[in-house]
């Protein structure tokens, strides 16, 4: 259980109920004042943070292992990022299943931290530009290590 909300579940996606974080019984909704069961006053108990699905799909799928970075899975976006560069520089096919897998991972991800059954992670300046550098050093590393290999 998230503090401050109440998991319930319709039609298959959990929904989020604001509860009351004294006594934690539900509010009703929009409410302000005094929560019905234990008499504290309340203001309207903000919603969690949400992802853009939407977004974290487009970054993903033009720059591999951003959609990772944009849902705060550092790790696993530099991880895609290297091994669909990679994948897309020497094998064209692996280096696309690669992309698919990690553009429906971000999708999948973005979902459940927006339902909260996934911790909610932040994404940071300090990240974008890790893998900003990354991404370049990579792209490079991918083209020098294509014209060693290369028969003149």
């Amino acid at each position: 259980m998230i503090k401050g909300y109440q998991m319930g579940e319709t039609e298959g996606m959990p929904e989020k109920m604001p509860v009351c974080p004294e006594c934690g019984n539900a509010l009703p909704e929009g409410m302000t004042g005094r929560c019905p069961t234990c008499r504290e006053w309340k203001e309207s108990a903000p919603l969690p943070p949400q992802k853009n699905v939407h977004a974290a799909v487009v970054l993903s799928f033009f720059f591999p292992g951003f959609g990772q970075v944009y849902n705060g899975q550092y790790r696993k976006g530099l991880i895609v990022l290297v091994a669909t560069i990679f994948g897309l520089y020497f094998f064209l096919v692996p280096g696309l299943v690669i992309l698919c897998a990690g553009v429906y991972d971000t999708y999948r991800t973005a979902l459940r931290q927006n339902a909260g059954t996934m911790p909610f992670r932040e994404m940071h300046v300090y990240h974008i530009v890790l893998y900003v550098l990354i991404f370049i050093l990579v792209c490079f590393a991918a083209m020098s290590v294509s014209s060693v290999f290369m028969i003149p």
